[in-house]
């Protein structure tokens, strides 16, 4: 997809619920940009003494040499990458508009550092342009979407956009347990930073990852396409073990489930029936964890198996639909209830049973 889609940014946030502490008090929220760096990266390993001479081709034909250097060992990897720039603009209006939305309305600014002098935090783009200079251009484009369109907004997000370097950046996510702080980074800082956000959180289990890309490649008003993925490619690795008969246990808030059922409803016109039965979803996998019935990065050894927090989460709809029939109401609004409610119950075992083998995993 980050290919095919023209991917634009993996949007990765923290997960909360109701009545249980974890590792941030207020929501977490992180950009990491879909494209360029080390993972499309070309190498050739093995290569002796001499010179390598990096050369780019325009289109017209003009050649212009990026790099040249010398090699004095015998035994070198050359590895080659680039870092697309175009789309950057796109980010940073995702990441802006999301974070003056996000926390129930009352915003989180990008990135932060809570100030002693105001209430709220303070924007911050985190990059490593101190020592790689080609990261400059990041940092250029995310500050000129935010002095154009975001600077003026009231709230602790007005004024200047500050930078931090991504080595604090390790330190202050550690720090900042309140929460309510948001992040944009290059694609491999990206990949790090989410992993620590994931760890002081509980477990990936409690972040989430929805990669956004454009279906039309190149067109500046392609429709916006959201992919939703496992954080982390340990699910993979639990999938292996499922195949070879193995228990596992996995907490399937982080995954596909609700995220890409929502946006299914959205593509269908505004399917409220299908929000609404999300909603309840998501409210009885919430009760199951706060309850001690949850996966084992919560729970420890006592935990639940995946199949056993499955079947616990089906029995808990089971009950709520035999509650809701039981109540007084129409005859035929009960048989209706009836219905959805089985039908529900059954693609719910089916849907998170498929989702533990299927659902693609980002690369970790």
């Amino acid at each position: 997809m980050r290919r095919g889609w023209n991917g634009i940014t993996i949007s990765r946030d923290t997960i909360h619920i109701e009545g249980m502490e974890l590792g941030y008090k207020k929501p977490v929220l992180f950009e990491r940009h879909a494209v360029g760096g080390e993972y499309g990266a070309g190498f050739k390993a093995g290569i002796g003494k001499g010179k390598v001479v990096t050369v780019h081709l325009g289109a017209d034909g003009d050649a212009t040499i990026v790099d040249q250097r010398d090699l004095s060992d015998d035994n070198n990897a050359v590895v080659t990458y680039h870092n697309p720039i175009d789309n950057v603009t796109d980010l940073a209006h995702h990441f802006f508009a999301r974070c003056l939305v996000a926390d129930g309305g009352e915003g989180v600014v990008p990135y932060v550092v809570v100030s002693r002098t105001r209430k709220g935090v303070v924007p911050y783009v985190v990059t490593k342009k101190t020592v790689f200079k080609w990261q400059e251009g990041f940092w250029v484009a995310m500050k000129e979407v935010f002095d154009a369109h975001y600077k003026d907004n009231p709230g602790p997000s007005a004024g200047e956009l500050p930078h931090l370097i991504s080595d604090a950046a390790t330190m202050q996510i550690i720090r900042w347990t309140g929460g309510g702080f948001g992040m944009a980074a290059h694609n491999y800082d990206g990949d790090m930073l989410t992993d620590e956000v994931a760890q002081v959180h509980r477990s990936p289990g409690f972040i989430n990852s929805v990669l956004i890309g454009k279906k039309a490649s190149g067109d500046a008003n392609g429709e916006i396409i959201k992919e939703y993925e496992a954080s982390h490619g340990t699910v993979a690795d639990m999938d292996a073990a499922r195949l070879r008969g193995e228990e596992t246990s996995l907490n399937p808030l982080g995954m596909a489930l609700f995220g890409a059922m929502d946006h299914s409803a959205d593509l269908a016109g505004g399917r409220e029936d299908v929000k609404d039965f999300t909603a309840s979803l998501r409210k009885i996998v919430h009760k199951c964890m706060v309850e001690g019935k949850g996966t084992r990065d919560l729970c420890g050894p006592s935990g639940l198996t995946t199949e056993q927090f499955i079947d616990e989460v089906a029995s808990q709809i089971g009950k709520d639909v035999s509650a809701a029939t039981a109540a007084p109401t129409k005859p035929v609004a009960a048989e209706k209830d009836r219905g959805e409610g089985a039908l529900r119950t059954s693609t719910m075992r089916l849907s998170m049973r498929s989702s533990t083998s299927s659902t693609r995993t980002a690369t970790a």
